[in-house]
């Protein structure tokens, strides 16, 4: 993520439009459904068993547990969010490079075998088809 977030975040010209990548929606989807259950479990331990909590002196353990869950819901969603949204990105600035008839340098990087890398392998099947149409037709035009 070169960018900064603001730059990444656009406005379109009504001004009332706002574009969020789609990075920033899984993650925020996938937080908000990792984390929920976590507030909502302290809730309600905190009405009942407060006071079993506090005479075992568990309210430690049950903050530490808490934030380490979060953390590693969180580093999990970024990583995942991150999976999905780099191929594509990479896939999209292809796609420009290969209509502004770049097709010398359009290649992508298969990395994994799932419907992103099954997508990767038809774009480059495609690239390779229209360097072959574009070869034939410089040889048609001498």
């Amino acid at each position: 993520m070169a960018e900064s977030f603001s730059q990444e975040i656009g406005v379109f010209q009504d001004g009332l439009t706002v574009q969020i990548p789609m990075f920033y929606k899984l993650m925020a989807s996938m937080l908000t459904v990792a984390v929920i259950p976590i507030f909502l479990l302290g809730i309600v331990s905190a009405g009942d068993t407060g006071s079993i909590v506090a005479t075992l002196g568990l309210q430690n353990s049950i903050i530490v547990m808490t934030l380490l869950t979060v953390f590693v819901v969180f580093m999990w969603s970024f990583f995942l969010a991150k999976s999905i949204t780099d191929p594509v990105e990479q896939l999209s600035q292809a796609a420009t490079s290969a209509s502004q008839g770049d097709l010398a340098n359009v290649e992508i990087t298969v990395t994994s075998n799932d419907e992103i890398g099954e997508l990767a392998v038809a774009f480059n099947r495609l690239i390779n088809s229209y360097r072959i149409l574009d070869t034939l037709a410089k040889d048609d035009a001498e």
